[in-house]
């Protein structure tokens, strides 16, 4: 998702515009994140890892595009515990508010999915809190404008650790407690019960959005309808599929 916010603001600012990355949980190895002008590793968890960040762009920022997640997944929502949730947004959404805070940043852009639907309510663990929990932020006034782009299926890191979880979870199918999640890994090989779970995917946001997957292009041309738009607002992505809303999902409505 962050290589598609870099894309996008060179788009639309050229190389005039100075991009500052981080790369979390990794050492400094020498390597640039592609498109970044300068590229910080270490954990932004750390205040001294943000005071870093806050230096090289002089505590001043146009845009903050937070992409970093880290939570426990491959269950159900709502079997997630207040520990769990906890863990997830040490990382997922804490130092998103801790940065506005400590910068001059005219908007804070997060990234959500589509918590709420059938599948990732049997799936996407604690992170479906940590999720909402950005969206409701986003839509409260702040220091910052704030802006939000929800994104349906696609190839990342937490979709990897996803299906990873999902393929050791049901090696015991009693463990999968969501029993639409279970149905897929019933009777056949783990590696084809993740396969049926992504196609279900799939299906449910052809019939709920128009499109899925989403690809790359796609989460690029989100961002420059955000560019376009006045937050707070929701810019929501679903394989070829974009269009805005104003409120967040709100997880009691679904649980």
């Amino acid at each position: 998702m962050g290589q598609a916010a870099i894309e996008a603001v060179r788009e639309t600012q050229g190389k005039e515009a100075r991009i500052i990355a981080n790369w979390f949980g990794k050492e400094d190895t020498g390597i640039q994140i592609e498109g970044a002008d300068e590229t910080v590793f270490g954990d932004i968890t750390d205040s001294q890892c943000r005071q870093k960040l806050k230096e090289l762009g002089e505590g001043k920022f146009e845009y903050l595009f937070y992409a970093t997640a880290l939570g426990a997944v491959g269950f159900a929502i709502r079997e997630t515990t207040p520990e769990q949730i906890k863990a997830s947004n040490r990382v997922s959404f804490d130092p998103m508010v801790a940065l506005e805070q400590e910068m001059d940043i005219g908007t804070v852009v997060s990234y959500s999915t589509f918590y709420t639907t059938r599948h990732q309510l049997g799936s996407y663990g604690a992170m479906g809190y940590s999720k909402e929990a950005l969206e409701k932020w986003t839509f409260e006034p702040g220091k910052s404008k704030r802006a939000c782009i929800r994104a349906g299926l696609f190839e990342s890191s937490s979709s990897r650790g996803i299906k990873l979880l999902l393929r050791k979870t049901a090696k015991d199918l009693s463990s999968l407690k969501d029993p639409l999640i279970r149905g897929y890994f019933e009777g056949v090989s783990t590696k084809d019960g993740v396969d049926n779970y992504l196609n279900g995917i799939m299906q449910e946001e052809r019939e709920l959005f128009g499109d899925s997957p989403t690809r790359p292009e796609n989460l690029k041309q989100a961002h420059l309808e955000l560019f376009k738009a006045s937050p707070p607002v929701f810019v929501n992505v679903c394989g070829a599929k974009i269009w805005l809303t104003h409120e967040p999902l709100l997880l009691q409505k679904h649980m």
